[in-house]
């Protein structure tokens, strides 16, 4: 009797060991939201290779990729806490964080603008002078819309010169497909393979960047409440996200893989979405973060934007850029 009240005992020990340790365990991992801009698109897939290959959970987090309804919905979301990071664009960011929107951009992915303009080989468009008197074609929500001026200036062209096409976002691409217009605003990252997806191969394109527009394009974002009371968990999940996109550029295929394996409907255009990722690449690197780690942010590019924002968006001048971004998570 004594052995099995023994026995007994050294049971009850040892599940009560085990009911107390299991919490630590759980909290091993730290669940956690990441809310991209829109549904899975090819340049979102190193986040699903993070995730694919563990990076994430190395860091100690259980990260969930939420989609998103575009950047200023998803700065909203990261500013109220609904989300830890949003991946979004970091100039609409700028432009809310200046309307009182508590939170920064902790990591800069893509640095240099997006904003590109698309048009069919056969329109006989060789420099930007020759957008004279072409049919341009953008969506209300375009942001490029709001900085084609200053893009037409560089050509020495005003907006009366050309002709501006409103339609609605979903049907622009195909409406140039139809020869319903000259010029279609899109965006360096995606503008491609969606020209290829309506049957239009042979097709030219001139960057906002190339005529001196200094804006950055995404980057990861975190609440100001976020940084200061969980900073050690942004670091991790910014050192995750460095070793994820490393990883993706050297493995692209991977990439694609990881998000087909978490969003099925997407099966059956992987060439698409690596297109996609492969075309996004180029927006990485400026001349002011060369040399930098992956994600460092530069001050003097962000002071270039901060006024070009004000000039053509009439932001209010913030007392110094340094209240849109930080570089403290990113390592030397």
């Amino acid at each position: 009797m004594k052995r099995i009240n023994l026995k007994r005992i050294a049971y009850l020990i040892s599940t009560s060991l085990l009911a107390f340790s299991a919490p630590s365990l759980a909290s091993a991992q730290e669940k956690a939201t990441l809310r991209i801009d829109w549904t899975a698109l090819g340049y979102h897939a190193p986040f699903y290779l993070g995730v694919a290959r563990g990076y994430y959970k190395d860091a100690g987090l259980d990260l969930a990729i939420m989609e998103g309804k575009g950047s200023p919905a998803v700065a909203n979301l990261i500013a109220s806490g609904s989300d830890d990071f949003g991946f979004a664009d970091a100039s609409t960011a700028a432009q809310l964080i200046s309307q009182g929107l508590p939170e920064k951009v902790v990591m800069g992915v893509f640095q240099k603008s997006t904003l590109a303009l698309f048009f069919p080989a056969n329109k006989g468009i060789k420099t930007p002078a020759d957008l004279k008197d072409k049919r341009i074609l953008l969506c209300p929500t375009d942001g490029m819309a709001r900085y084609l001026p200053a893009f037409l200036k560089s050509a020495k062209l005003e907006m009366s010169d050309v002709k501006i096409i409103n339609v609605d976002c979903s049907i622009k691409y195909s409406y140039l497909a139809q020869g319903n217009a000259d010029v279609v605003g899109s965006y360096g990252t995606a503008g491609g393979p969606l020209l290829r997806a309506v049957g239009l191969n042979d097709f030219g394109k001139f960057d906002y960047a190339s005529a001196g527009i200094s804006l950055p394009a995404h980057g990861l974002l975190a609440s100001t409440q976020t940084i200061q009371t969980k900073h050690g968990r942004v670091g991790k999940f910014v050192e995750a996200t460095q070793k994820a996109w490393s990883d993706a550029r050297e493995h692209p295929d991977d990439a694609v893989n990881a998000l087909v394996a978490a969003n099925p409907l997407s099966k059956g255009k992987e060439e698409l979405l690596k297109s996609t990722l492969l075309d996004s690449f180029q927006y990485i690197s400026t001349p002011g973060t060369s040399g930098k780690p992956f994600g460092w942010q530069s001050p003097q590019e962000w002071a270039q934007a901060t006024s070009l924002l004000v000039e053509a968006t009439g932001m209010k001048q913030p007392s110094s850029p340094e209240m849109f971004y930080t570089n403290e998570f990113i390592g030397k």
